[in-house]
């Protein structure tokens, strides 16, 4: 195409409130070629407000192409960390399983009381101590009491949250006590309310015995 050409487009571009960079971007010339081409042209006050509002977009033009192949970068990187996690990790054999259960009722578990509990917001996490439980100290699902920790904006989804867990540990309902309400209510809207399932508290019944033990463990 011929200068005059580029030069007349990129005028029109301007006039139509265009940046410089995606002008220079579309018609393949230099930035600076585009600002010399356009720079008698004075726009308007809301064609101001709209490039600044374009400067701060990060989905605005080209970036937003880039965006998406950084979170396609992101997304193959952590696939292949976690696999090559796991492959380091391998299968934990019985006695790698009990000092991690230790080390985490250690950090996480009850310590100040005549039971043993535990309490966590992460399924997975909630999910690792049942099964040590099971496979370390030979305590069976049936003799776990669950209470659900919840804030307060939150009662009106009890059951719905007490179902969820119900569900992904495959322990009854009737396991569940009283739920305990947060008061505190939240200033902070988050992103994905969906997706809080407050804090399960687990308690072992009839387990002085092991804590006790517990106690020898993590000293030891």
């Amino acid at each position: 195409m011929a200068k005059s050409a580029l030069r007349a487009k990129a005028r029109k571009f301007r006039q139509d409130g265009l940046g410089v960079k995606t002008i220079a971007a579309k018609l393949h010339v230099s930035s600076s070629t585009v600002s010399l081409w356009c720079r008698d042209i004075i726009l308007t006050p809301e064609q101001i407000v709209e490039l600044e509002r374009r400067s701060h977009d990060p989905y605005y033009g080209r970036r937003l192409s880039y965006v998406k192949k950084q979170q396609k970068e992101r997304a193959e990187k952590t696939q292949h960390l976690l696999k090559k996690g796991i492959k380091e990790v391998g299968h934990l054999t019985t006695k790698e399983l009990f000092y991690a259960g230790v080390s985490l009722y250690w950090a996480e578990g009850f310590k100040k009381d005549n039971q043993v509990g535990f309490s966590n917001s992460d399924d997975a996490m909630i999910k690792f101590f049942i099964r040590w439980l099971g496979n370390c100290c030979g305590i069976q699902k049936d003799s776990l009491k669950l209470r659900l920790g919840i804030n307060e904006q939150y009662r009106n989804e009890v059951k719905d949250i007490e179902s969820y867990w119900s569900e992904i540990l495959s322990i009854p309902l009737s396991q569940f006590q009283k739920p305990f309400f947060q008061k505190v209510r939240w200033r902070k809207i988050y992103d994905h309310p969906e997706e809080y399932h407050g804090v399960l508290r687990i308690r072992v019944s009839k387990s002085t015995d092991l804590l006790r033990k517990m106690h020898c463990w993590i000293e030891k």
